[in-house]
């Protein structure tokens, strides 16, 4: 019985340092007695709470009499630091300095007691850790690297109760900290390394930090029936899950390795460290294949002139067209001479070749052209075939990035405009 006795005693005991301990983290019930007259400093922790009680016991008016107290009145000069209700009852809120008025009033109003409190708010941080000490991550497409560190502390530290600041050792590289609800968020839009040095209430951090940039070897990609070519990740060497929007038109073969195997379009999607990149692929006849790749060589390699634009080294838009497509021997609309871009468009309508009315971000998205195809800017008073004043060919698609919930998001291609140039709303044939 003796020995039970001893076992439950010593049970007891651990439960009671254990809660001790626990307590030691936790916010606290602390009262604060106040006098008469007087201006008093206390010291609590953020969490804190507990009633001012104004000590009356002494209290007399001027003639030595006791005096009875009718209604209290606590104000705080700063809520946000020091809260207190109609009845004293405070609560320390985030680290600050703030002034609590005590004040008692007789039945007919007159003041029969009044004095100041200081409460001086702050936090015990000497327990507080994080839960990992150093960061690595990736960037990819146009994301922002975003990753979250648990603040390891029984109170609950944000920026609103917190004095809190960062800096970054590595000046070239965008680098971002917030506090909020015992995390750390740390965000950045360019890769490199640097060290993150934190500072919470007075405690400090540092944390290593190196962000490298995924990148894919190709993010657009037009070849022909039967072909292969190999996609490669740039950045890691973690592993990478591959897989086509569409396997009847392009396959993975493994390792990277793309097979055209019909005519079409599908995107390649590459799934690595938890993120995901593309690449865009048209497949198209061999033919159509000669009039895209000499109209992206014409667009990037001559010089724009519509005085010279037949001349070899020498183009303007409806030229661009024309030539490329005089490549496999199609001359659209004259045998000899680049039309202007409406008589193009007309030619076009004439022989039934009429894709869309209007191109537009939707069909982009949803692979709807063909790399070959035209775009017609119409809408100018120039007694042309529907006012159309310029024309582009259309090179392919491009995977600018994959959005929140995991789809790729493209922008077209054009053989002489910047990529994603023009943003929709014009005519489209396919000659």
């Amino acid at each position: 019985m003796r020995q039970r006795f001893k076992i439950l005693a010593v049970a007891v005991g651990m439960l009671f340092i254990l809660l001790a301990a626990h307590s030691k983290t936790e916010a606290a019930v602390k009262d604060i007695q106040v006098i008469s007259q007087s201006w008093s400093t206390v010291d609590v922790m953020a969490g804190d709470t507990g009633m001012l009680r104004p000590q009356t016991e002494d209290l007399k008016d001027f003639l030595g009499q006791p005096v009875q107290i009718a209604s209290w009145v606590y104000s705080s000069n700063d809520p946000s630091v020091v809260a207190v209700d109609g009845n004293g009852c405070y609560q320390a809120l985030r680290i600050g300095s703030g002034e609590v008025i005590i004040q008692g009033y007789s039945s007919s109003g007159l003041l029969l007691f009044s004095a100041t409190c200081t409460i001086q708010v702050s936090v015990d941080m000497s327990g507080v850790t994080l839960e990992k000490n150093s960061l690595t991550g990736y960037l990819c497409g146009e994301s922002q690297f975003s990753e979250r560190i648990q603040i390891l502390s029984s109170y609950v530290l944000g920026e609103e109760n917190s004095e809190f600041t960062y800096s970054s050792t590595n000046p070239d590289m965008s680098v971002g900290c917030s506090l909020k609800d015992n995390m750390l968020i740390i965000e950045s839009g360019s890769e490199g390394k640097t060290v993150l040095s934190v500072t919470i209430n007075g405690k400090a951090f540092e944390i290593p930090v190196t962000i490298t940039r995924l990148e894919i070897s190709k993010r657009s990609y037009v070849g022909a029936k039967g072909k292969s070519f190999q996609l490669k990740i740039k950045g890691t060497r973690e592993k990478v899950v591959w897989s086509s929007s569409n396997s009847k038109v392009v396959k993975m073969a493994g390792n990277g390795i793309v097979r055209l195997r019909r005519n079409g379009n599908a995107v390649i999607t590459a799934e690595v460290a938890g993120h995901k990149l593309g690449c865009a692929v048209s497949v198209i006849s061999p033919r159509l294949l000669k009039v895209v790749k000499r109209a992206k060589y014409i667009g990037a390699n001559w010089k724009y002139s519509q005085p010279r634009r037949m001349q070899d080294g020498y183009y303007d838009c409806s030229a661009l067209v024309w030539k490329s497509y005089s490549r496999i021997g199609k001359k659209l609309g004259m045998a000899n001479y680049a039309p202007v871009a409406a008589d193009l468009a007309k030619w076009c309508k004439k022989h039934g070749k009429v894709l869309t009315k209007s191109y537009t971000r939707q069909n982009i998205q949803k692979m709807k052209f063909r790399p070959g195809d035209l775009m017609f800017e119409t809408g100018q008073d120039n007694g042309r075939y529907k006012g159309i004043y310029h024309v582009e060919m259309f090179v392919g698609y491009a995977v600018a990035y994959y959005d929140e919930n995991g789809k790729p998001v493209l922008n077209e291609l054009w053989a002489a405009r910047p990529e994603g140039c023009y943003g929709g709303g014009h005519l489209m044939e396919r000659p």
